[in-house]
């Protein structure tokens, strides 16, 4: 008997490995994927090796967090049973393609992607940029096409590496003179960007302004006095807004996230 799965849409969507995830991540993507496992074949990655391109010094911070964001993951509603949840380095193929994938992008198509800009500015990188952080677009093409997903949850700073992945697709298909992928499109969510509790850019692991789906109690209550949230709170120091804490954690209590959240 023919699986049933197989005729529904393939869904590509993942995290590097470099931390725990935040409340951005539900926001941005997670909350989708909760939603969507039901009514697609869904694939989450955790993109270890991805994360290597600007961790290769401390692997093992990319190593002790892959069960961290699996666990984030079955947290926040993740079902193993209608999501597939896979490891970036235990599937060579990926790395297969992105090799085969590097000959058909240029270095100047790579560093003109508004989203590796952006990246490398905020790592502080200047021209020492590891080649594999630059040419991380590419492997994530192989991620995509890998999986031949045509739906990849992402936020909208993220949409120009999907931009490429069908670059590399159309490529691909003229080659072979026969559609042998399929093109992707990306899937932004509501609220496309959740910004900081610095006020100052987007939650980001990498800014350290993030409020984490694990936190503590006390660590939601400290990141949360450090919100800019009216106009006297000026610094990160002021103290911030009641009624924004009171907000902050009945949005909160109302996902289905509490089991890690300990409010």
């Amino acid at each position: 008997m023919q699986d049933s799965s197989a005729t529904l849409p393939v869904i590509l969507t993942g995290d590097r490995t470099t931390g725990p995830l935040h409340l951005g991540h539900y926001v941005g993507s997670l909350k989708n994927r909760v939603a969507l496992q039901t009514t697609h074949r869904q694939y989450l990655l955790l993109a270890d090796t991805q994360a290597l391109t600007d961790n290769a010094r401390n692997p093992s911070r990319v190593r002790d967090n892959v069960l961290e964001i699996a666990t984030d993951y079955l947290a926040v509603g993740i079902d193993p049973d209608q999501s597939t949840i896979c490891l970036q380095s235990h599937l060579p193929a990926l790395a297969d393609l992105t090799l085969l994938y590097m000959n058909f992008v240029t270095v100047a198509r790579l560093e003109r992607n508004p989203t590796i800009k952006d990246e490398i500015q905020a790592r502080g990188f200047g021209r020492d940029i590891p080649a594999g952080f630059l040419c991380y677009p590419v492997a994530q093409a192989a991620d995509i096409t890998g999986f031949k997903a045509t739906i990849v949850p992402v936020g909208q700073d993220q949409a120009p590496l999907v931009e490429l992945t069908n670059e590399v697709v159309r490529r691909i298909n003229r080659q072979a003179g026969v559609d042998v992928l399929p093109e992707a499109h990306a899937l932004i969510p509501r609220v496309a960007r959740l910004p900081g509790i610095d006020g100052k850019a987007k939650m980001s692991k990498s800014q350290g302004n993030t409020v984490q789906l694990s936190a503590t109690a006390d660590e939601i209550r400290e990141a949360v006095r450090r919100m800019f949230t009216d106009p006297n709170h000026l610094k990160a120091s002021d103290p911030g807004c009641v009624k924004a804490t009171w907000c902050l954690r009945t949005w909160m209590r109302s996902t289905k996230i509490t089991s890690r959240l300990r409010i």
